[in-house]
């Protein structure tokens, strides 16, 4: 009841600063505050919180047991002897890397992209649309991210530090806003970019994976922002159920269905 508690609050919170910025700075005007399928995406933000903290707390403990041959407690004191901001850089720099690929995972093999489809099928893009998402795709992403950084040492605090500006970044990445930030575009990924993400245009599928940082999907080559221009459409182009736990059975159904 107390973590239902906190979502509804953080509901609150994020309702209050993510919904003026989306009527003033709007990316597409014409876009409903309270659009197609709000409603569900509520639900997951209520939600999925539950479950991805109680069965990927699971899922993380089982992973470090099976990899436990490649800790290596020396590296562990050299790592948590650092001060808190350099663990964090480079608690960032391991997530992004990790990030990355299990996100590529999640759009390439069929069963993982049949989770992540969940989160794709909004056809409209806000910061409530982050919140759209499979626990089973989440508790996947958070593991390839999380054991590794568990495996080499870093500290709760750098751990709780990280999840919270990946939290805050994806939905400002999700959200409906214009911002162009300059050149700074070129170094952290913003809202136009993850927008081109979801798009379902032919030219931008399986393109920006990712979470923070351009240059990997540079590096990758998965990058995709053209000039003065927008995606023309979002989703996927497989009907998606409309209520929460549809939704949860989706993956399970229908296993040939392909992006």
């Amino acid at each position: 009841m107390k973590e239902i508690f906190g979502q509804f609050v953080a509901l609150f919170i994020f309702f209050v600063i993510f919904t003026p910025l989306e009527r003033i700075f709007s990316l597409r005007q014409e876009q409903r505050v309270f659009r197609a399928g709000w409603r569900t995406d509520v639900i997951h933000f209520l939600l999925n919180r539950f479950f991805i903290d109680v069965f990927g707390f699971i899922a993380i403990i089982i992973l470090a047991i099976i990899f436990r041959w490649l800790i290596n407690t020396n590296l562990q004191t050299v790592i948590a002897s650092q001060t808190l901001w350099m663990q964090f850089i480079e608690a960032v720099l391991i997530a992004n890397l990790c990030g990355y690929w299990a996100h590529r995972l999640l759009h390439t093999v069929p069963f993982l992209w049949k989770m992540h489809a969940v989160h794709h099928s909004s056809t409209e893009l806000d910061w409530l649309a982050s919140a759209r998402l499979h626990p089973l795709d989440q508790i996947f992403s958070q593991a390839l991210i999380f054991v590794p950084l568990y495996a080499l040492g870093f500290t709760k605090e750098v751990f709780g530090a990280y999840l919270m500006l990946s939290v805050v970044h994806a939905i400002f990445n999700h959200s409906n806003v214009r911002f162009e930030f300059g050149f700074l575009r070129r170094i952290i990924t913003t809202p136009l970019y993850h927008h081109w993400h979801h798009s379902n245009d032919r030219e931008a599928k399986n393109k920006n994976f990712a979470g923070q940082f351009p240059l990997l999907d540079w590096l990758f080559g998965t990058h995709y922002l053209p000039k003065n221009k927008m995606p023309q459409t979002y989703g996927i182009s497989e009907p998606m159920p409309k209520g929460y736990l549809a939704q949860l059975k989706f993956p399970f159904k229908n296993l040939l269905v392909r992006k």
